[in-house]
């Protein structure tokens, strides 16, 4: 399961911005968006920062604060499990085909 927390513009109900922004962890396997906090922000910055924010962000993905590094990493190791069956579908095409 990969995660990426991100701070998204906050849209009203047209689907348009707002200028109030927050911090939500996204999951290609838990349902999608989880916003980390319930309240709303000025600016990008202010969320990225939201104690309430950074302490979720833990709690629901397991990455300490969702920094870039911890994202790295992460997606550094997902692209080595992806790479290596890409390599096995390879392999067993090839042989397939003889």
């Amino acid at each position: 399961m990969a995660w990426m927390v991100q701070v998204l513009e906050i849209t009203d109900e047209h689907g348009h911005g707002t200028d109030k922004y927050r911090k939500v962890a996204n999951s290609d396997g838990e349902g999608g968006m989880h916003p980390l906090c319930e309240h709303q922000h000025d600016s990008i910055d202010e969320a990225d920062k939201c104690p309430e924010a950074l302490a979720k962000t833990e709690e629901i993905t397991g990455i300490p604060d969702g920094g870039n590094a911890d994202r790295a990493a992460q997606l550094e190791t997902e692209a080595e499990r992806m790479l290596a069956e890409a390599a096995q579908l390879k392999v067993q095409d090839e042989a397939s085909e003889t």
